[in-house]
């Protein structure tokens, strides 16, 4: 029973490990708390099988999963040009601008922004990445494209109306309009 148990632990670990969502990584190891908690029971220590089943397994798993539900992450790809490589393009003051303002737009909204810099195409990016915006940059404008249900849209949409210090002309694309263009 007890190399079952030590088992059981391998694969929670492991699963905990190798999961891309946070929930589920917080639900492993809730579940690897309570394993473990059997085993102490298997190794006759009830005191500390019981203080690990009601602190690491429930109060600790039930704390993380709050935590987690007021974390919320932004995740905007910046969609670089081969030509933009260099580190001098990086912090021209458009995308300075335009960095700030986004951070700005998440931190209002209680959000973590998460900017990825990125040489894939776009078409690789709708289908490969998880995103909330997708941003390009082109000579006279700034395409924004995100999910036709992104609910942030029309609040980011208006921030970046009254931002002062964004002055660059932009348009948003859903996703629903371009998903032909793309998969073709």
């Amino acid at each position: 029973m007890l190399e079952l148990t030590l088992l059981l632990l391998v694969v929670l670990s492991i699963a905990a490990l190798q999961t891309r969502s946070l929930r589920n990584a917080v639900i492993y190891l809730g579940v690897f708390s309570l394993a473990i908690s059997f085993v102490y029971l298997l190794y006759h220590a009830p005191d500390v099988a019981i203080a690990e089943a009601v602190i690491g397994s429930t109060i600790a798993t039930i704390l993380y999963l709050v935590a987690l539900q007021k974390y919320k992450i932004f995740t905007i790809y910046y969609r670089l040009q081969d030509s933009e490589v260099e580190d001098t393009h990086y912090f021209s003051r458009y995308k300075l601008q335009l960095v700030k303002s986004l951070e700005k737009f998440c931190t209002k909204q209680e959000l973590e922004a998460q900017i990825i810099y990125s040489l894939e195409e776009l078409d690789d990016i709708l289908t490969k990445h998880q995103y909330a915006l997708i941003i390009e940059e082109h000579e006279d404008f700034i395409s924004i494209y995100a999910h036709h249900e992104n609910y942030m849209l029309d609040k980011l949409e208006f921030f970046l109306d009254n931002e002062p210090a964004f002055i660059r002309p932009y348009r948003i694309v859903k996703m629903e309009e371009i998903e032909g263009e793309v998969m073709e």
